[in-house]
């Protein structure tokens, strides 16, 4: 029977976690069970819910720092894996959050593609189950959902119809944006529309 790994997710950004729980929502081997936007709510959770596979945890929320919720997962014996998903790039933090035993450290600048890659291959690590190889070339193009959002901004959509039209919430529509921007290399909507249509991703 194939595993489904569950997941929390801790972020003082409402942002960040509907831009992650509506990229695990097609993945069926993974299931967002429990959300936080404080450490301690998280930590609460957690005493109560042994089984949480994978933590996905921030730095900087304003009631924990992400190294003393470290610390907190440890004394709790947390069996799991945790990856600090993180603007942060202080090598010498980062190598010691690696030091207290985080499994992955992942920048919130990386497309949605590959945050997403980094943490299968995190959850797969230890496991038998059959995991597909997947190319840095490969996670460089936009998904269906990409292209869609692209595409209604090229034809002059406001975002606010978009996420209607998607049923996704403004939010979200913003935070894949930024997710296409990384991967095109763009820096902005226009940019981003122009080289969209030059690699014959989307069409006017």
């Amino acid at each position: 029977m194939k595993k489904v790994f569950k997941i929390m997710i801790v972020d003082d950004h409402p942002l960040i976690i509907d831009g992650l729980v509506h990229m695990f929502d097609n993945e069926s081997d993974f299931e967002v069970v429990y959300t936080a936007e404080k450490s301690q709510d998280g930590l609460n959770f957690l005493k109560e819910n042994i089984s949480i596979d994978l933590i996905i945890f921030d730095f900087r929320i304003p009631d924990m720092n992400g190294y003393d919720f470290a610390i907190q997962l440890a004394e709790l014996d947390y069996k799991g894996q945790a990856v600090l998903l993180t603007m942060i790039d202080d090598q010498s933090l980062l190598k010691k959050m690696n030091n207290i035993g985080i499994s992955k450290v992942i920048s919130k600048s990386e497309s949605m593609d590959k945050i997403l890659f980094d943490i299968k291959a995190v959850a797969y690590h230890n496991e038998a189950q059959f995991y597909p190889s997947i190319s840095h070339k490969d996670i460089q193009f936009l998904s269906a959902t990409e292209q869609l959002i692209l595409t209604r901004i090229s034809q002059g959509h406001h975002i606010s119809l978009i996420a209607s039209e998607m049923n996704m919430s403004t939010r979200n529509i913003k935070y894949r944006l930024t997710g296409i921007y990384n991967k095109l290399g763009a820096t902005n909507r226009s940019q981003a529309i122009t080289l969209a249509i030059k690699k014959g991703i989307i069409k006017l």
